[in-house]
């Protein structure tokens, strides 16, 4: 018996060690993607409307528009697009297939990059951060929005 509750023991330990070690992870993946940033919202990403949500962090840097996985442990972005060629349309009203679970207050975003659709869910003070940053790029570039 005490065989047993030392295995036991030992399993529980391990486990809680690899707990641990994911949410020291996460937070220090966290921080590298932060670093550097003008601002950095959770957002969901799709590439269509038959895709499901994705959840993320969407980075916005001086010159691009990064989106990075919740999930994961590459500091690099899953997507990203050049500020000068995003296309930002203006929210769409939500439907019942575009319910958010993970964001209730989430607004679908229609965007585009070189002839690409997709879509952002972004809450109403994230999107008019992006929108802020969209029109106010560098002098000498175009920005490109609705």
């Amino acid at each position: 018996m005490p065989t047993a509750l030392l295995s036991v023991e030992i399993a529980v330990g391990v486990l809680l060690l690899l707990v641990a070690g994911f949410l020291t992870a996460t937070y220090a993946r966290r921080r590298v993607i932060s670093r550097g940033a003008t601002l950095l919202v959770p957002c969901g990403w799709r590439a269509n409307r038959r895709n499901r949500w994705r959840l993320g962090h969407l980075r916005l840097g001086n010159n691009r528009l990064e989106w990075f996985s919740l999930l994961g442990f590459s500091p690099r972005p899953q997507r990203g697009w050049d500020r000068n060629t995003v296309d930002l349309d203006a929210p769409r009203p939500v439907r019942r297939s575009d319910l958010i679970d993970f964001m209730p207050d989430a607004v679908p975003v229609p965007c585009s990059y070189n002839g690409q659709r997709f879509e952002l869910a972004l809450t109403p003070g994230a999107y008019t951060a992006l929108r802020s940053w969209a029109e106010a790029s560098p002098p000498g570039s175009t920005a490109n929005v609705a």
